[in-house]
């Protein structure tokens, strides 16, 4: 009985389902062939060993994006899934999961590499070295069949025509690169540039790998003369980029952070006449002006003009005297015309005031003149010393007195006295 072909692809699929070395397995190979998802997401490539090759697919729904990560050309990867025979394309393997195989040992590795660098010191800022702002001489070391020279070369000299550049080529990946790498590194050291350039045209990561290996980032760090890296790119920095006295991501920045004060420097001594034009003009223009107050100074100071202001303040002094006199005489004059105006009136008016004041006083006197009270009747008695006697005790008889009358004096003797009733005594 002969079996058809479709019969045929049946029975080798349950065949492949019922047996335990072809369902469910785990196979290890390197990923060649491959271009990313098709249309529908699903994956395709070839896995590889040193004899043989076997078609490989995942679907869609299956593949994460952290198992997208992992499926890139050249990865040594370990896969798991089941064979499947297709009526159409044939035996293929059909995986649900994938994970990096020798991958992950050397990201092992190199974090215990790094780790072990990182205790030594070997990333610390106090170890590097400053880069030259205006280096005459680079040394480069990278590939002599890759682009970076071109790269270096061409945007080295952009910014700077007169910068020399001489080249260690050096293997950059595969077997003996490091070693390669690390004795160039040595060369241009001794050679003597005033910096030295390490660099390559990027690649994959596998490909950058030399520059995680123990014997570079020695040298790199071993190295007198400054060094700049630049491999590869930001997202895949390496031992050498991190131990470097500086890191540039890519050859061209590398090249023009070299030369980038050099080329400010050239632009200055281009633009320097101008500027040295102008600055001297700015500079006569001001010493013009300083020279112009100076020497107005010196005018303003000399004895000449120091007499001719004094003139002038004595003249305006003089002018402000004139002034003030004639309106002191104007309102002295004015006050004599009011006053002449006033003083016959105010005479008038004080001699009045005069007289009455004086009949009030001449009434007061006249009440009190010894005269006017002998007028009245009254008459003064003395003793003979001329002692006012106020009193019958001031005399006793026989005693001369003289009696004062309004029309004369009579000499009198005291033939007795008597007191009132209402002396007291």
């Amino acid at each position: 009985m002969a079996y058809s072909v479709s019969e045929l692809v049946q029975n080798l699929n349950t065949a492949i389902r019922l047996s335990n070395s072809l369902s469910r397995i785990e196979i290890e190979g390197e990923i060649v062939g491959y271009h990313g998802p098709n249309r529908s997401g699903h994956i395709y490539f070839d896995l590889k060993d040193d004899k043989a090759v076997i078609k490989c697919m995942m679907f869609a729904s299956k593949c994460t994006y952290e198992y997208k990560q992992i499926i890139r050309e050249g990865a040594h990867v370990s896969i798991y899934g089941s064979l499947n025979y297709h009526q159409q394309f044939g035996l293929s393997f059909v995986f649900e999961r994938i994970s990096d195989s020798g991958e992950g040992a050397r990201m092992r590795a190199l974090i215990e590499l790094r780790k072990e660098l990182e205790e030594l010191g070997m990333f610390d800022e106090m170890y590097k070295k400053p880069i030259p702002r205006f280096p005459g001489t680079i040394g480069l070391i990278t590939s002599s069949t890759g682009a970076a020279i071109g790269d270096v070369v061409t945007n080295a000299r952009k910014n700077d025509p007169y910068v020399q550049i001489i080249v260690c080529p050096a293997l950059m990946e595969g077997d003996g690169a490091a070693s390669e790498v690390a004795a160039a590194i040595k060369r241009m050291d001794e050679f003597g540039p005033d910096v030295i350039l390490l660099t390559r045209g990027g690649g994959s990561k596998d490909s950058l790998w030399t520059f995680n290996e123990r014997e570079v980032a020695q040298a790199v760090f071993d190295c007198f003369t400054p060094i700049v890296s630049a491999i590869g790119h930001d997202r895949d920095k390496t031992l050498t980029d991190d131990i470097a006295d500086h890191y540039e991501s890519t050859p061209t920045g590398a090249a023009l952070f070299l030369t980038e004060e050099i080329k400010g420097l050239l632009r200055y001594l281009e633009d320097a006449p101008d500027e040295l034009l102008g600055h001297m003009k700015r500079q006569i223009k001001d010493k013009r002006m300083s020279l112009k107050e100076y020497t107005a100074s010196v005018k303003y100071y000399s004895p000449e003009s120091r007499l001719l202001r004094r003139r002038k303040d004595i003249e305006g002094l003089r002018q402000i005297l004139d002034s003030s006199m004639k309106k002191i005489l104007t309102a002295s004059k004015n006050k004599f015309e009011r006053y002449g105006i006033m003083l016959p009136g105010g005479m008038d008016n004080s001699l009045k005031r005069a007289i009455r004041k004086r009949d009030i006083y001449a009434g007061k006197l006249e009440g009190l003149s010894p005269v006017g009270r002998l007028k009245s009747g009254f008459s003064y008695a003395s003793d003979e010393s001329g002692k006012n006697i106020r009193s019958v005790s001031s005399v006793k008889p026989g005693d001369s007195i003289s009696i004062r009358v309004l029309d004369g004096e009579i000499d009198s003797r005291v033939t007795g006295v008597k007191r009132s009733e209402d002396s007291g005594e």
